[in-house]
């Protein structure tokens, strides 16, 4: 019975969703209080950066109007970039337009709240910008799995079209195998009406154009009876040589 492909798209996201992991920055430590901590679900990680070293996304950064042209600008954008697909939180900076077009176009400011926003506020940008990155980070793993798949399948493919060659050239060896011994049974039954002619023509007077021409006769026959043996032969030869099959799928190679 087929299921809900709702249930298999949740079943998906529920199993790629990565943890919260949120990275606060200097000046966004301090916005994170003992209520909006309470809020977070259980077995959020939390890190300070950029003094916390080796963190490894995807990550929520928050981060505050003065980090961003304060002395870690540098070392925060870095981590924003190693946070993808998380998103960036940034508190503060409303009013001021080079303020804004820094954090839309150097940061891809995921929300933008006041400079001191409420415990409510602060977790609810947080949650929407880990949804966020959680659907995206399904996504990009449901393509690498989808290529990989992409992948076994082409192999697959490659696999039946080399055995499909094989068995195709098996078939063609048994077809001239088998026209191969008819047609040599067939010159040896006429080889042997020419001996009993040719036994049947010694009472009469000698005549040798006519003796020339079935020696020729039978000495066309026995070459034509050799080339039929050589390429019967060959036939069976390939016929019966070990071929490469590819291993079933699952087998060790």
């Amino acid at each position: 019975m087929a299921r809900d492909p709702i249930v298999l798209v949740r079943a998906f996201l529920a199993e790629h969703n990565p943890p919260l992991r949120l990275w606060l920055a200097p000046d966004a430590s301090c916005l994170l209080t003992d209520t909006a901590r309470s809020d977070l679900p259980a077995g959020t990680e939390l890190h300070h950066v950029p003094a916390e070293h080796d963190l490894r996304g995807p990550a929520i950064l928050v981060a505050t109007a003065d980090d961003l042209s304060g002395p870690h600008r540098e070392e925060l954008l870095a981590l924003r970039t190693e946070a993808l697909p998380g998103r960036t939180v940034i508190c503060g900076g409303t009013s001021n337009k080079n303020v804004l077009l820094d954090a839309i176009n150097s940061w891809q400011v995921f929300h933008l709240l006041p400079s001191r926003p409420s415990p409510g506020e602060l977790t609810d940008a947080v949650m929407r910008a880990h949804r966020a990155c959680g659907l995206e980070h399904a996504a990009t793993r449901c393509a690498q799995q989808l290529r990989e798949r992409c992948d076994e399948l082409e192999a697959v493919l490659l696999e039946l079209e080399a055995t499909r060659e094989l068995l195709l050239q098996a078939e063609r060896l048994t077809t001239v195998s088998g026209f191969s011994r008819a047609l040599s049974a067939r010159l040896r039954e006429h080889l042997e009406r020419l001996r009993a002619l040719e036994g049947a023509l010694c009472g009469l007077p000698d005549d040798p154009r006519r003796a020339e021409l079935l020696d020729f006769t039978m000495q066309s026959i026995h070459a034509i009876e050799a080339l039929l043996a050589d390429l019967l032969a060959k036939a069976e030869a390939d016929e019966n040589a070990p071929h490469d099959l590819p291993p079933p799928e699952g087998a060790t190679r």
